[in-house]
């Protein structure tokens, strides 16, 4: 439970005002958050033949460290996310352009949000030269920062964007952060409830970031889930198993399914 506040100080990451505002001219800082997650992984092949529910697919992933290569400890590096972002598109053997959301790590700290959307729009512009095709976005306006689950969080709710084919907006963000050097680039911010469509017959793609203040960089690449053929009826009677603690309510239960 958040059951403590904090005291914010200039050159800190929390927020003085205590909302984040992830890329708006007004952010300030971050707010703590608390939250627990955990997906189940399972290869695809095996998934759609066990008849199990996919809700996304990961594609690739990346992980590294920019530490000896930062101005300090707690500095955010440009180099380091670009890479981190290319290795996990590499992996995942699909274009950058092919991209249409990235959930971003979106701290709403004044340094960080530019140096991240920086990098962002240096990896999935490269070798192409369509302009704002992926939308941006962050949940940490919406719950805090989860800390170490942060990067769960963020993925739960691209694996939910997925699902449901829709682009949520990132709260608290009515004016875009002038430092946020977006015109003529990849990226867009996400400011409002939309449909995502999908392109020229290529499956809706996302991107979800999370940044440790140490250097550490990590990022996926998801997909929507396959369309699978609806199951056919096989037209046999179907078995449903009833319990109960006694004889008596066994009977209550079966009656009752029965009439139903």
């Amino acid at each position: 439970p958040q059951e403590t506040g904090y005291h914010s100080h200039p050159g800190s990451i929390l927020s003085p005002t205590g909302r984040c505002r992830a890329f708006d001219a007004e952010a300030d800082g971050t707010v703590g958050g608390n939250g627990v997650a955990a997906v189940l992984l399972k290869r695809l092949d095996r998934a759609l033949a066990d008849g199990d529910s996919v809700h996304a697919v990961i594609l690739g992933s990346a992980v590294n460290n920019d530490g000896a290569a930062k101005v300090g400890f707690t500095a955010p590096g440009v180099a380091g996310q670009v890479e981190v972002v290319r290795e996990a598109l590499r992996r995942a053997a699909v274009p950058a352009d092919s991209i249409s959301y990235v959930e971003a790590h979106g701290t709403g700290t004044p340094l960080g949000d530019p140096v991240e959307l920086e990098a962002l729009g240096r990896a999935l512009g490269e070798g192409t030269r369509r302009t704002g095709f992926c939308t941006v976005g962050s949940v940490k306006p919406s719950i805090g920062h989860l800390d170490s689950c942060a990067g769960m969080a963020g993925l739960l709710k691209t694996v939910l964007m997925l699902r449901h084919r829709t682009l949520v907006p990132t709260l608290h963000l009515t004016r875009p952060n002038p430092e946020l050097h977006l015109k003529g680039g990849p990226l867009v911010l996400g400011t409002e409830l939309r449909p995502w469509p999908a392109r020229d017959g290529v499956p809706r793609r996302a991107g979800v970031s999370a940044l440790g203040v140490g250097g550490t960089n990590a990022h996926l690449v998801l997909e929507e889930a396959p369309v699978r053929p609806a199951a056919r009826a096989s037209g046999l009677p179907l078995l449903v198993p009833v319990s109960a603690r006694d004889t008596q309510a066994l009977e209550e239960f079966t009656g009752l399914l029965r009439d139903r």
